[in-house]
């Protein structure tokens, strides 16, 4: 593991594998696993019982969910090689294999996700090489309706590709 200094804080019960990078400020809670290769960037939290997979970049101000709240709830998954970019992902919640969500992507255990490439909704997990990026759809009623309030609604709209993956070469490269 390499810590870099200037104010990361590892709780003890955490999980830290070999060749992870923190950045500081960066915040591993207790019950955390933190699998190789993995870069947890500048103010990202990982939750206390959070599982982060191999090579996947938890992105500035990313916040994955733990267990604590409530309790006995399952833990957050995020598998391999997706990069986290300010997302929010908590309560219950399975990532995606190559792929994950863009900037501001807000992701909880009961969150519809669409996916506009093959015409459904999901709950709970994200597909392998999704690409998810927020959204919104309007909300119910009239009263929403005559202020034209929406929701937020992350989306699917395409799944991993060469033209994603030559765009994600030099983050590999700065590894």
């Amino acid at each position: 593991m390499r810590l870099v200094p200037g104010g990361s804080a590892v709780r003890r019960g955490a999980h830290i594998a070999h060749s992870v990078v923190l950045m500081p400020p960066a915040y591993v809670n207790v019950g955390a696993f933190v699998d190789e290769g993995t870069m947890v960037d500048s103010h990202a939290l990982v939750g206390s019982c959070a599982q982060i997979g191999k090579r996947v970049h938890l992105s500035a101000a990313a916040q994955i969910g733990g267990v604590l709240e409530p309790a006995g709830a399952r833990p957050v998954v995020v598998e391999m090689t997706p990069s986290w970019a300010a997302s929010w992902i908590v309560r219950r919640h399975r990532g995606p294999e190559a792929g994950g969500p863009g900037l501001g992507v807000v992701i909880t255990g009961s969150t519809v996700i669409y996916d506009l490439v093959n015409g459904r909704e999901l709950r709970r997990e994200v597909p392998e090489g999704a690409v998810v990026v927020p959204g919104s759809r309007p909300a119910s009623g009239d009263y929403a309706k005559a202020h034209g309030l929406q929701l937020a609604a992350p989306c699917i709209v395409k799944y991993r590709d060469d033209k994603t993956d030559a765009a994600t070469a030099l983050e590999q490269a700065l590894r």
